[in-house]
């Protein structure tokens, strides 16, 4: 084993079992080792498929891009960082002071700080929830409350909860949520309503998505419902394990964008090919969503939007997540984050572009075709079906009807 005395560093964990140690070299490098009791327990899985199980300790290269990605980005990590008085750029001090509860069944803490073993949970009234949503732009992920170790990636506010019916609690220590909630975007027109529009239209696609829905009260509110989580046989709340694309494939945050050295589809295609214990059926699934965000006009679409999930048998294409419509926003761009058959202008994408697609993730370009043409037949009545229905439920929205429009217009052009 490698000698790290002298440098306490995190301990890293599945579920309640420590699987390794993260700390940092004397150029203040990350190093992860996994420890030999894990390697050698029955059924042990990887942290990541880019860290399979070995003894030798794996080099910043290796480590950085799956512990990075357990981090929020953007605005939200800088805020954070103020907030706990660190270095934006010190991800290693930052894992340790929120890294309690990812993404997963993941959890990373201070050496000599275990699990909590009787999770906390704090029910939230109506008025203390609402204070929690508006100081989140001030205080992203509950960050420097005592107790809280939250952690998840992504440039947008939100919070990790426990749901029991509406009821909504808090988990304090590393103790598990169950679901997500997403106040509004700033500066952007009805993003709850945008996104729970796309989420609820990928289900009547039979694209596999989590149970999401709009909460009102004093706050309007975007949740889903966390695809890894479950409950066991006694009603407790087990976590499973997963990953996104990014870690999956070794590539930083900052590189969730094809056009900045990110992965491609051809990646992310042959990732499920080399990985997922069900190939053919997440490989047809994970075209479906290309198609599906071109149809909604989702230009970010990017591999931090994708995952793996462990499941008992084995890694499979997780549920979809974080489908919206951005094409509605002018100041967003109209470029896709990645490329369809070598082009990323979703104006000038063609038959012959997803044909193109179908030779560079070796998929016949018939069926992609073919999927494509039935994907765009079938989207604009379910689309039409539900805008009277939210209208319903949600009361009239501009913004749905822009989605529609959207969805008319690149569905209608097929």
């Amino acid at each position: 084993m490698n000698n790290h005395i002298g440098n306490p560093g995190l301990d890293v964990y599945l579920w309640d079992q420590k699987v390794g140690r993260l700390w940092l070299d004397e150029k203040r490098r990350f190093v992860f080792q996994y420890d030999e009791a894990w390697i050698s327990k029955k059924g042990a899985i990887p942290l990541s498929l880019h860290l399979p199980l070995r003894a030798e300790t794996y080099p910043d290269d290796l480590s950085r891009p799956f512990f990075s990605n357990l981090l929020p980005e953007a605005e939200i990590k800088r805020i954070i960082a103020q907030r706990l008085q660190i270095s934006v750029n010190n991800d290693f001090a930052m894992l340790g002071s929120i890294g309690g509860e990812c993404a997963g069944a993941v959890s990373v803490l201070p050496s000599g700080v275990a699990p909590a073993v009787k999770p906390g949970y704090r029910e939230l009234k109506e008025e203390e929830l609402h204070k929690i949503i508006i100081d989140l732009p001030r205080r992203p992920l509950m960050a420097g409350v005592e107790g809280m170790r939250l952690s998840l990636a992504g440039a947008q506010n939100k919070l990790p909860v426990y749901m029991e019916d509406d009821r909504i609690f808090i988990a304090s220590g590393n103790a598990p949520s169950t679901h997500i909630l997403k106040p509004p975007i700033r500066d952007l027109e009805d993003t709850v309503e945008n996104e729970a529009f796309c989420m609820m239209l990928a289900q009547k696609m039979v694209l596999p998505a989590p149970p999401v829905k709009i909460r009102r009260g004093l706050d309007q509110l975007f949740i889903i419902e966390r695809y890894d989580r479950s409950r066991d046989k006694s009603g407790q709340i087990v976590r499973m394990h997963q990953e996104d694309f990014c870690q999956a494939l070794g590539f930083l945050p900052d590189q969730k964008y094809e056009s900045e050295g990110g992965p491609s589809l051809k990646h992310c295609f042959t990732l499920l090919q080399e990985k997922s214990i069900r190939p053919a059926a997440d490989r047809m699934a994970l075209l479906r969503w290309v198609i599906f965000n071109f149809l909604i006009g989702n230009a970010d679409a990017h591999a931090k939007n994708l995952a793996m999930i462990f499941t008992d048998r084995g890694p499979r294409l997780a549920p979809f997540y974080d489908l919206i419509c951005t094409q509605v926003y002018p100041d967003l761009t109209e470029k896709a984050a990645m490329r369809i058959g070598g082009e990323n202008r979703p104006s000038w994408i063609q038959q012959k572009h997803w044909e193109k697609l179908g030779e560079a993730v070796a998929i016949k370009p018939g069926l992609i075709v073919k999927t494509w043409k039935d994907m765009s037949g079938g989207i604009i009545p379910k689309a039409q079906v539900m805008v009277n229905d939210f209208k319903k439920s949600h009361g009239s929205t501009g913004i749905i009807e822009k989605i529609l429009a959207v969805i008319e217009k690149r569905a209608g052009e097929v």
